[in-house]
């Protein structure tokens, strides 16, 4: 779905004569870069009007400090430079996000699906169609490859707001690359990155950053749908929570306690692409839309900032074998995870688990996979994937006496003593 503005002819701007100045600014903007989406974000409350009779519920603009968004420069093939707060294929706006990608490793160069957040990123160069190199904050560089829509010509878009409400928006085919760093302490910004709490079919409970439907994450994105057989459109701002009803329908209850049953769009159906929630001390969390019960938005307690994110280089621990006996050193995870900002992945219930590696504190085996204990105290028993079963490759500990591997039905425990 769209966000607020994406459409400008459909947008009113309810702020009497700004509106004349804003519209100008907007098509001398347009004018002066035909080629690439220019458009002005005004800190003023908007409604979209349309013939069809959509109905509208408003929310307010609320100016925050960003430190949560992704900002920084982006720098074009043809030399152009944009620098402002960063959405980047449509679904990542936050440090905590992650970058879904693939690599190749190993001496027979083999490709595995991996990720990195954000937060520990400090330059994305495009190298091909589908190739990046980034560089972490370590100062290391990996080749990437797209392995969905956010590295590759398969990504769809990438925008840059600017300090003064100016938006352009981008193609990957656009992009020389993108460097990042943390927004000027006197920034602000008209967009809320979506936060609150996701209750899983099952029971589980998962708190952070929240991506609907892989696509809406800021407060002025809209959820659309059909009440009673008429469309309406609901800012998430507005929306205080939403229950799942059944594969067909949600209950949105608003914040001023108004409750609406939505139908009719894949923002509210087994349609929609699935729920992550982006977690700062874990990683990522996804779920379908049928192992929804309910998500409740509110605010962090504390923002995680550009500089909360450490633990992107190698991975340092004490690997304990079946027979008792242990190996302290740089750990290679399964042949292939060996940095703090690599994924761990698994499933618990109804929930898929992206965790990284750099947040792990403990894993230990149990009989039908690992239980991994996070450096906040949290512990998940994860299963269904070589990263936690018996599929698992081997750990390898580059110890002072060489490198010692183990195969699955060898090991024990790993953990990390710091």
């Amino acid at each position: 779905m769209p966000r607020l503005g994406e459409d400008v002819r459909n947008v009113t701007l309810i702020a009497g004569s700004a509106a004349v100045g804003l519209v100008a600014t907007a098509a001398l903007f347009a004018a002066a870069a035909p080629e690439r989406v220019v458009r002005v974000a005004p800190v003023v409350e908007v409604r979209v009007d349309r013939p069809s009779g959509t109905r509208v519920v408003e929310a307010p603009t609320v100016v925050t400090s960003g430190a949560e968004r992704l900002f920084g420069e982006v720098e074009t093939r043809d030399g152009h430079t944009a620098t402002g707060f960063i959405r980047w294929d449509r679904n990542e706006g936050s440090w905590s996000d992650l970058l879904d990608a693939r690599k190749q490793s190993g001496s027979n160069r083999v490709i595995t699906e991996t990720g990195i957040r954000f937060g520990q990123v400090v330059r994305i160069e495009r190298l091909g169609s589908r190739d990046a190199r980034v560089e972490t904050r370590s100062g290391e560089s990996f080749e990437l490859s797209g392995s969905s829509t956010d590295l590759g010509t398969g990504m769809r878009a990438l925008t840059v707001e600017s300090l003064d409400g100016r938006v352009e928006e981008f193609s990957w085919n656009d992009l020389s690359e993108v460097r990042f760093e943390a927004a000027p302490t006197d920034a602000r910004s008209t967009e809320q990155r979506l936060h609150g709490r996701v209750e899983t079919a099952s029971g589980q409970s998962f708190t952070g950053f929240v991506a609907w439907d892989i696509d809406e994450i800021y407060a002025s994105d809209i959820l659309d749908g059909k009440v009673d057989g008429r469309d309406i459109d609901v800012p998430f701002g507005a929306i205080a929570s939403i229950e799942r009803l059944s594969r067909t329908g949600v209950r949105v209850t608003l914040h001023d306690g108004e409750e609406l049953v939505l139908r009719g769009s894949d923002d509210v159906n087994s349609n929609n692409a699935g729920i992550t929630i982006s977690d700062p001390g874990l990683g990522q969390v996804k779920l379908s839309f049928d192992d929804l019960r309910s998500v409740e938005f509110f605010p962090p307690e504390s923002v995680p900032g550009r500089n909360s994110f450490e633990h992107d280089g190698p991975v340092v621990g004490t690997v304990v074998g079946s027979s008792g006996d242990s190996w302290t050193g740089a750990v290679t995870w399964d042949q292939d995870e060996s940095r703090g900002w690599e994924i761990i992945n698994g499933e618990r219930g109804d929930a898929q688990f992206y965790v990284e590696f750099g947040q792990v504190r403990r894993i230990e085996k149990t009989s039908d996979g690992a239980r991994v204990t996070l450096r906040d105290g949290r512990s998940f028993d994860l299963r269904n994937s070589q990263d936690v079963d018996r599929g698992n490759r081997g750990i390898s500990v580059d110890t002072a006496d060489g490198v010692r591997t183990l195969s699955w039905s060898d090991f024990r425990e790993f953990r990390i003593e710091d």
